[in-house]
């Protein structure tokens, strides 16, 4: 089952990353190791938040996704912000048929890294942590997410080298009313029972006391980063 955008869950991913940070936090650990190249890549780009905070680290981005509702959130915000060195396209990435220097993939669905080594000098791939909380009730949550542990054990078994940097941050959700928590929690849970729901909000929802955001659902979420050399 695939992540759906539409307008709720695109702003609540724009307001948990407003909120908490955590693109930025995770663009503070890639950045660096972006020096001496001009192109980049992220498939699977999703809103582009990591790409928003590389921007100013590399001449240009290409961002790709499948889901044109992800695409022209995107394409709002780089016209709003007036950034010119981000371009989008609505594609899959088995289309995909040229080269970048840097690849980057986050929280991608897939285990086959190894797929675009032939199109890149670097790849960065973000990860999940093995203990990485959940936003949402396990027992009902449908997407199967790779964890730092697969990819490993998959790279191993492939004989590719690759270094792995490991962090966590809070990527928490900032909720505008327990009506909106209630809501976030049924979109991301399909089919939790009132009981597992109110069991839910009742051990993770927090007030905040702020009145802009009065509600919070903290996650801190671990990753981990593999850097692979191209091919």
């Amino acid at each position: 089952m695939k992540f759906e955008w539409n307008d709720d869950t695109i702003r609540w991913y724009q307001e948990a990353n407003e909120y908490t940070g955590f693109f930025k936090h995770v663009a503070e650990l890639i950045a660096p190791r972006l020096a001496g190249y001009a192109t980049m890549c992220d498939i699977g780009c999703g809103l582009g938040l990591l790409d928003l905070e590389l921007c100013n680290s590399i001449e240009h981005i290409t961002c790709i996704d499948i889901s044109q509702e992800a695409i022209n959130a995107l394409q709002k915000t780089l016209q709003d912000r007036n950034i010119t060195n981000i371009e989008t396209r609505t594609m899959d990435c088995n289309e995909i048929n040229e080269n970048w220097d840097v690849i980057t993939i986050s929280f991608f669905g897939s285990s086959n890294l190894e797929e675009f080594l032939p199109r890149c000098k670097k790849l960065f791939a973000v990860i999940t942590g093995s203990n990485a909380t959940e936003l949402t009730s396990e027992k009902y949550c449908p997407f199967k997410k790779h964890t730092v542990p697969e990819i490993e054990q998959a790279l191993q078994l492939k004989g590719i080298p690759y270094s792995l940097t490991q962090a966590a941050f809070e990527f928490g959700q900032p909720l505008a009313s327990r009506e909106d928590a209630i809501k976030f929690v049924q979109s991301h849970s399909p089919g939790i029972s009132p009981e597992d729901l109110a069991n839910f909000l009742s051990e993770r929802l927090v007030e905040t006391g702020e009145e802009r955001i009065p509600f919070f659902l903290p996650r801190m979420k671990s990753i981990g980063i593999f850097e692979i050399e191209g091919r």
